[in-house]
């Protein structure tokens, strides 16, 4: 799977169908349910979007590498929001009631904390996945429950552009957000890069590991963790 936390949804497959789900020439959209597909052909646009520095050009991108930038982005939006939560965010091997229970926890959170348009996109995104595995096993009690919570987040969403902003006010306000997010996440400069190296040559024993470190500077200075866990790597050989 290419987002740590997603049980059901195949981003490769979303990206690979999505141009043609949006133009009718497929009926389906990877292997999300249909009742649920045209909704999240929204989410998974809008996620593409926000990958893409907020215009169009993940269009261009080979679905494997989009669907790779979208992971990374709802896992550390996940992860930024179980934080403020003080909890861990689900991962696929939890039980749907642990999932849901602490689900239910980072949406309350979601709704009173000071989350951006995108933080909630993701968290939706993780909603729908879970939401979409319940049905594919027909635990439909459970399914009920995390629409009640789907419900609440597009509330959020639609609250965070709804007042006195014209629909173009909207949409400007949006891709400024997706862009100025893009710019941090894709802009490793010399200046971070050697920062951040020196920081772990100076602070390694202070963090549990090499990955506790990278996924904690990486919510801090808005870069892919990744990237950081690469650079760690390439120092560690430089050494040798």
């Amino acid at each position: 799977m290419l987002c740590e936390y997603f049980r059901y949804i195949d981003l490769k497959g979303v990206y690979e169908e999505l141009e043609g789900f949006s133009m009718f020439k497929t009926r389906t959209l990877s292997n999300i349910p249909d009742q649920f597909a045209e909704t999240l052909k929204t989410v998974f646009e809008d996620l593409a979007y926000a990958a893409c520095y907020g215009i169009e050009e993940w269009k261009d991108l080979e679905p494997i590498d989009l669907a790779a930038e979208v992971g990374d982005i709802i896992e550390r939006d996940l992860e930024i929001i179980a934080h403020a939560s003080k909890l861990s965010a689900p991962t696929r091997r939890s039980s749907s009631r642990t999932a849901i229970s602490v689900l239910t926890t980072l949406s309350v959170h979601v709704s009173f904390g000071d989350f951006d348009y995108w933080q909630k996109t993701s968290l939706l995104a993780y909603q729908y996945d879970l939401l979409c595995w319940l049905y594919s096993r027909n635990k439909i009690p459970e399914a009920f429950e995390v629409y009640e919570l789907i419900l609440r987040t597009f509330s959020e969403l639609s609250a965070d552009f709804s007042h006195d902003l014209s629909t173009q006010a909207q949409k400007e306000k949006i891709s400024e957000a997706a862009r100025t997010r893009a710019l941090k996440r894709h802009a490793p400069t010399n200046k971070i890069k050697h920062q951040l190296l020196e920081e772990w040559r100076n602070t390694s024993s202070e963090y549990e590991s090499r990955a506790d470190f990278c996924r904690i500077v990486s919510r801090r200075e808005g870069l892919k963790e990744r990237t950081v866990y690469e650079w760690i790597q390439k120092l560690g050989a430089a050494n040798d």
